[in-house]
């Protein structure tokens, strides 16, 4: 499998992953390494957080996507850990 992003640039670059949002496969370069938070909702409405974090993997759009979302809506503060 090669690259997306870099076939639509003319060049045949072997993907190292794939991306968890859209689908595309995506070189080292191209490809963005990090973490998500798993939650769960307990009684009462109460959502606590999982630890540890999940790894994700994001093509360079899709990374600047949620990058955007995450500045226009914040997570809220109220999320509580597990122990």
């Amino acid at each position: 499998m090669h690259c997306l992003d870099c076939h639509s640039g003319g060049r045949q670059t072997p993907a190292v992953g794939v991306c968890r949002q859209c689908g595309a496969a995506a070189c080292a370069e191209h490809i963005q390494t990090g973490q998500r938070t798993l939650t769960c909702t307990k009684p009462i409405n109460r959502t606590v957080i999982i630890d540890p974090p999940v790894r994700q993997l994001l093509c360079r759009t899709c990374s600047a996507a949620h990058h955007a979302n995450a500045a226009c809506c914040p997570r809220s503060a109220h999320i509580a850990r597990t122990p």
